[in-house]
């Protein structure tokens, strides 16, 4: 290195302009290898980057799987349905135009849906009016719940015509048909007027009323006076005669009767004025 001591400030070397140069030269030389050095780095960066799975493609969310559901509900509906056929089943062979109506079961109800649900009438239950349809399920988890109906039954009953007095032996005339809901009215009542010809009124009855058979008694076979035919049976023979009844009776119990000669015998009231007396 060649360097002059400047007069001007001793012990300071000055510097030639060729060591100048060669300091600049070589400044200029590192600094452009560190940009260049730079640029190389950056690039190698961007090409390691794009080479990166997770910068050429976007993560993408992963679907989130749908929680688990619990037992399927009941469908109330098909309940009520059920319960329609089974009470249709139940009450074909009852006289009459049968209608059922079953009442909708609460909305709130959640039962656990059932792989067969069996329909029965419970203890009590009756296939009349208002009612009740049992249903329970097995599988896969018990239960048991009452469906609410109303069956009801149109057909014919019998009535009386008009007003009858209390002591009044019917005839056809006193009688009518009517059509209506019979489970509206007390079980029992009769639909046929054969049943209720010639009997007798126990107590009075208005115009329109239904005809129960404990609102009649049969007419009495035999009437105290009334002349009688008795006939008389034995092994072997039969012997008939007249008499006359000295008290009533209804067919089949005892009736007193005094025969043409005066004596008093007994035997058993018939229909038609028949008293039987067997030896």
């Amino acid at each position: 290195m060649a360097f002059v001591m400047n007069p001007a400030k001793w012990g300071q070397p000055v510097l030639t302009i060729r060591y100048r140069a060669k300091i600049l030269l070589r400044t200029l030389t590192l600094l452009s290898f560190v940009m260049t050095g730079g640029a190389f780095a950056q690039s190698a960066v961007m090409q390691t980057a794009a080479l990166s799975p997770a910068y050429a493609q976007p993560s993408r969310a992963q679907p989130v799987a749908a929680p688990s559901q619990g037992p399927q509900v009941q469908n109330l509906d098909e309940l009520a349905q059920i319960a329609h056929i089974f009470l249709t089943e139940q009450t074909k062979d009852l006289t009459g135009k049968t209608e059922i109506t079953i009442h909708p079961l609460d909305a709130r109800l959640r039962l656990t849906a059932c792989e067969q649900p069996v329909p029965y009438l419970s203890q009590g239950a009756r296939l009349w009016g208002r009612t009740t349809v049992a249903m329970r399920c097995d599988a896969p988890e018990p239960w048991r719940i009452m469906v609410k109906a109303h069956i009801r039954i149109i057909a014919p009953y019998l009535t009386t015509a008009r007003t009858l007095p209390q002591g009044h032996v019917i005839t056809a005339a006193d009688l009518a048909l009517a059509n209506g809901d019979i489970t509206a009215i007390r079980p029992g009542v009769l639909n046929s007027k054969e049943a209720a010809i010639g009997r007798t009124l126990v107590r009075a009855a208005q115009a329109g009323s239904p005809v129960w058979p404990e609102h009649l008694r049969a007419q009495k076979a035999v009437m105290q006076g009334q002349t009688v035919r008795i006939i008389s049976k034995g092994q072997g023979f039969s012997i008939s005669g007249e008499g006359y009844a000295i008290s009533s009776a209804d067919e089949g119990q005892v009736a007193k009767v005094k025969m043409a000669n005066g004596n008093v015998i007994r035997g058993i009231a018939r229909a038609d004025g028949i008293i039987e007396v067997s030896f």
